[in-house]
């Protein structure tokens, strides 16, 4: 479904992404994680050409976003964007419009589909992310659980390929974001090609195919959500996912049996066996 090859991205003198490749197949869900500064959102944006790498290639479905040897053609990028559906941190509706609105804006405008054809399918996924009763409400009248789902109904509305979720609920307050994952957990379960920039630990572990840490603009690890949350290879791997559902266990020293359960189990990583399913 989407292939990266040798990917850069710089700002300036500040290089972003250095060299990153990974594949993402029909159906899968990969799930990124790492700190932030590492490069996550910049890749994602990569994906559909909202940011124009620096130097590499991405293809979706077959197709380079830019050919080889060949100058960037944005009616081919702008055809080919039509095919992926990106979920941004902000949910960036137009305030002037209902939610209903919102979802069959970019329905008549780039598919070129009727009123009446697009509000058919703008009340279909309303209806799927649990909003058809609020439909004519404005965002000022939605919590941002709410307005967010409207935002996954809006790219949903589309019927892209696949779908790129970036940090979807870290601008939600703590209450909200069950709301959010839940509706990208239902997208999971039903196929979805999905590509998710995400903090939730637990999500990322439940509904991933294959976790990507990132780190410093490379990818420094990839695999099996049980193998890489709980017998990660990479040092930097496991301090991050230490830090990240232990903050507190940071703040002091500790010997290997005062670590909690999981920090003391990934002490353990150099003695798995090799026949290890995980």
């Amino acid at each position: 479904m989407i292939e990266v090859t040798e990917l850069h991205k710089s700002f300036g003198s500040n290089e972003i992404l250095k060299g990153v490749n990974f594949k993402v197949k029909r159906g899968e869900k990969v799930v990124i994680i790492g700190p932030s500064g590492s490069g996550k959102s910049t890749l994602l944006r990569c994906l559909n050409f909202l940011e124009t790498p620096s130097s590499g290639f991405v293809k979706v479905e077959g197709e380079y976003f830019v050919e080889p040897s060949k100058k960037y053609n944005e009616k081919h990028v702008a055809k080919l964007r039509t095919e992926i559906g990106m979920v941004f941190q902000r949910f960036n509706l137009f305030p002037t419009m209902t939610a209903i609105e919102n979802v069959m804006a970019a329905q008549m405008k780039i598919r070129k589909k009727s009123k009446e054809e697009a509000r058919k399918t703008a009340e279909k996924y309303l209806r799927k992310v649990g909003l058809i009763d609020r439909m004519n409400h404005y965002p000022s009248q939605l919590s941002g659980g709410q307005q967010q789902r409207v935002a996954i109904a809006r790219a949903l509305a589309m019927e892209p390929n696949v779908m790129l979720f970036d940090e979807a609920t870290s601008a939600l307050d703590p209450e909200l974001v069950g709301e959010v994952l839940n509706v990208m957990k239902e997208l999971a379960d039903e196929g979805m090609t999905m590509v998710i920039v995400t903090h939730e630990m637990k999500f990322a572990e439940e509904v991933g195919d294959r976790v990507i840490f990132m780190d410093k603009g490379v990818i420094v690890e990839e695999g099996h959500p049980k193998r890489l949350f709980h017998f990660p290879k990479h040092e930097r791997t496991r301090a991050f996912i230490n830090k990240v559902e232990h903050p507190e266990a940071m703040t002091g020293t500790y010997s290997n049996d005062e670590l909690p359960v999981s920090m003391g189990k990934r002490k353990e990583l150099g003695r798995i066996p090799a026949t290890s399913n995980l």
